[in-house]
């Protein structure tokens, strides 16, 4: 097979740029030998455009398809996983790695316009190099080639761009930053750096019910970053299954207690609530203690007596019956009012991460962070006296949402100042009451 860069074909007796052979038919046409298209051959000239390496890096893409790629370009130069990589979620996960210095990114069926905002959306910082160009070389050829190279270092698109250019012009290769959103955050936790203060984040993770591979994502993430998380479980749901599966290789959970059946019982009209207002109260408090009884014979002295009220929503006539029945901390949003309770440890999340006015998507990484710097300058300020609670759903996020979380725990692990508090720590008013047995609720 011949691999010596050559021109796309562009004359009847042009040799195909993929396999050598004699192109006899149209310009246009598929090579009569290996079947390329034209649009196939345009991108083969565009990465023969490219200086001697990059492909030797480390290239990831899009395995033969309708986008116009053929494995056989990259033989010896990428393994066999590299070429699988078929979305943009995993060439992000490949560009999150160490050993990539840039990614090949190819639009099977858009223009690549919409590239620079699902890169952003899924929260990756990197250069951008974005190739659109007709295949000029091939007369009545038509195709088209939209592709993107992702790399993580500036210096590398200054080296790159202007080969590109060269070889497709100016107007069809321009490169552009994509903006890292996690700049502000950098910069206010600079600030508490610099103040020597300490900054305190916890973890609280709602809606468990059985083992599944978002649960071992989030265990895993959880102990990679030595960040420990509260994991809100639904009894009702629960099971031995459960407790054994949690018991092994999940050591940075801890489990409370998240209402009953997590079913709503609010009146059509009112937002929902297992134990809002509207509920029956000794109803409600039979199904709370059910609860807790359950949570503690499934999980021992892994349950935390915490509740958790489903949506968010609990009754004050309940909150304060709450250390009555043996839970002796509450956590819901802080949205939410709330009054006092004698024995009632309460703290709140303040950051939660999925999008559910978009069926659980992907919330914007800017607007989140822009968020959560305001909630840390309330805490600089005196207005916030709790740690900053993140608040997760580890059974419907989205990878852009778990790509968002994962990239918060690293950015915090790079200051000093940050610590991911144990539950036990955030709770710590009710450590007197975490291994007595739940009073009479009569």
């Amino acid at each position: 097979m011949n691999r010596d860069p050559t021109a796309a074909c562009h004359r009847t007796d042009a040799q195909c740029n993929l396999c050598g052979a004699g192109m006899h038919a149209a310009a246009g046409a598929p090579c009569p030998q290996c079947a390329s298209t034209p649009r196939q051959r345009l991108m083969r000239s565009a990465f023969q455009a490219l200086p001697h390496g990059l492909l030797a890096w480390r290239t990831l893409a899009p395995a033969s398809g309708p986008h116009g790629l053929d494995a056989r370009w990259f033989t010896g130069r990428a393994t066999p996983a590299d070429l699988a990589v078929a979305s943009l979620p995993g060439a992000l996960d490949a560009l999150d790695a160490l050993s990539a210095r840039g990614v090949v990114y190819v639009d099977g069926d858009g223009d690549g316009a919409a590239l620079p905002a699902q890169l952003a959306l899924n929260a990756a910082s990197c250069t951008l190099i974005a190739i659109d160009a007709g295949d000029r070389r091939t007369a009545g050829g038509g195709a088209r080639l939209c592709a993107s190279l992702l790399l993580r270092d500036a210096a590398d698109a200054a080296r790159w761009l202007p080969y590109l250019q060269a070889w497709h012009g100016p107007g069809a290769v321009t490169a552009s930053v994509v903006d890292d959103p996690f700049a502000p955050l950098r910069t206010e936790l600079a600030v508490w750096q610099a103040e020597g203060r300490e900054c305190s984040f916890w973890w609280r993770d709602d809606d468990l019910v059985a083992d599944s591979p978002a649960l071992r994502r989030l265990a895993a993430l959880s102990q990679r970053h030595a960040a420990p998380v509260l994991v809100a479980v639904i009894p009702e749901q629960a099971d031995a299954a459960l407790a054994c599966a949690t018991g092994e290789g999940m050591p940075t959970l801890v489990f409370c207690q998240h209402g009953w059946g997590h079913v709503n019982h609010a009146a059509a009209d009112q937002p929902n609530s297992e134990f809002g207002p509207g509920r029956e109260q000794e109803e409600a408090e039979a199904d709370l203690a059910r609860g807790s009884a359950r949570m503690r014979a499934l999980f021992g002295e892994r349950f935390m007596p915490v509740m958790v009220p489903p949506w968010n929503k609990l009754a004050p006539a309940l909150a304060a019956r709450l250390p009555a029945l043996g839970l002796a901390g509450v956590s819901q949003y802080l949205s939410e009012p709330h009054a006092p309770v004698d024995g009632l440890v309460r703290i709140d999340t303040h950051l939660d991460i999925v999008d559910w006015r978009n069926g659980a998507g992907v919330r914007d990484p800017a607007a989140l962070i822009e968020r959560l710097v305001a909630i840390l300058q309330m805490g600089r300020n005196g207005q916030l006296r709790e740690p900053v609670g993140v608040l997760s759903h580890h059974r419907v996020m989205a990878d852009g949402t778990w790509r968002f979380l994962d990239r918060l725990l690293a950015v915090t692990a790079e200051f000093a100042c940050v610590r991911w508090l144990h539950p036990h720590e955030v709770f710590q008013g009710m450590n007197s009451m975490l291994h007595q047995e739940a009073p009479c609720a009569a």
